[in-house]
């Protein structure tokens, strides 16, 4: 084998090897201080009314993040388009490490009648930046309560300032897209690959951008993934009710926070174990023990893992789509939206 291919085959093993690393060390890090019977017996308080409940409010709330998507791809899609989409996107999520689930979006709604693959993932980066905002924001709101005065908010800080940051560029880009297509059109006189291939994609992910240009409807966006959020955090208080008696609500704002801020590091698929580390760990900050606190993380991450993986599952047999060559129409796509990503 040439020395780039071992560079490439070396590459490969380790974009698969670190993320499983990582979720190893969270799994050792957690269940060295769990006992299995205590879990186990945690487990049994939570009633099925409790679960149903529970369920209910995610549902409603995965609903109310379709609603934001939607927005923000301009109704260029139906909502129960967008509805199967996201579970397609979440189920490969629940398969891949690497995030590849918001690619699959993105080759899920691609159609050169309605809107194009790069416009779908240009919309998939403001919705994500507005989730590391929220998530960002609730966790400075509540800090204070648990930490005091004195407390070194630079990391989350730091977290909040770079996704103002990346608002505020993709706000210009959109503003100036005709600027910038202009300059592509010059560039691409002088370059055939530009003007062909090039050109067209950015535009297309531009297009997408275009929502931020408009306030009432930017708002209605944001107002309804702030919406998703509360939504989650009633059905995470619903949950630790049954473990823990009478926890203050704004207990989940935290903890469902700082589980979503450890499930973007890089992981195993669906998060695993960091997510789970990261949840011990916040409520450890409020005096909660490991069991406790590892028995929601497990139940709240069970419920989206099944419910989000269904839900995909769905979406993949309307579409007469199979999951697995799916997958590698996935993989095969992935490069071209890196490229201009």
């Amino acid at each position: 084998m040439s020395e780039a291919g071992t560079e490439r085959v070396t590459g490969k093993v380790l974009r698969w090897l670190v993320p499983l690393l990582i979720s190893a060390l969270a799994i050792w890090l957690v269940l060295r201080e769990i006992e299995i019977s205590q879990f186990l017996t945690n487990l049994r308080l939570i009633r099925w009314p409790t679960f149903l409940l529970a369920s209910v409010f995610y549902f409603v709330s995965y609903a109310a993040r379709v609603f934001c998507w939607f927005i923000l791809l301009r109704h260029k899609v139906s909502y129960r388009d967008v509805f199967f989409t996201m579970g397609v996107g979440y189920l490969l999520n629940n398969i891949f490490p690497f995030r590849l689930g918001e690619i699959g979006r993105a080759v899920f709604l691609d159609d050169p009648e309605r809107i194009s693959m790069f416009e779908v993932f240009s919309s998939i980066i403001v919705e994500r930046v507005f989730d590391v905002f929220l998530a960002a924001m609730f966790v400075l709101s509540v800090l204070p309560r648990i930490l005091g005065a004195n407390y070194d908010q630079r990391l989350i800080t730091i977290a909040l300032a770079l996704a103002v940051f990346g608002l505020a560029v993709l706000f210009l880009l959109a503003k100036y897209k005709v600027r910038i297509g202009m300059w592509l059109d010059r560039w691409g006189e002088r370059s055939g690959f530009v003007r062909d291939w090039l050109t067209p994609k950015i535009l297309h992910g531009l297009e997408g951008l275009s929502v931020l240009t408009t306030p009432r409807v930017f708002l209605l966006a944001f107002f309804s993934l702030a919406v998703s959020w509360g939504l989650a955090f009633v059905q995470n208080d619903i949950i630790f009710n049954s473990l823990y008696p009478d926890p203050p609500f704004w207990w989940m704002t935290f903890v469902l926070s700082a589980g979503a801020f450890g499930a973007a590091l890089p992981s195993a698929p669906a998060g695993l174990g960091v997510f789970e580390g990261a949840v011990v760990a916040a409520f450890a900050l409020l005096g909660v023990g490991a069991e406790v606190a590892f028995t929601h993380a497990i139940v709240i991450h069970a419920m989206t893992f099944i419910y989000a993986s269904l839900i995909g599952l769905i979406g993949l047999r309307l579409r007469g789509e199979v999951l697995f060559a799916f997958i590698q129409r996935v993989l095969k796509r992935a490069p071209q939206v890196k490229a201009v990503e």
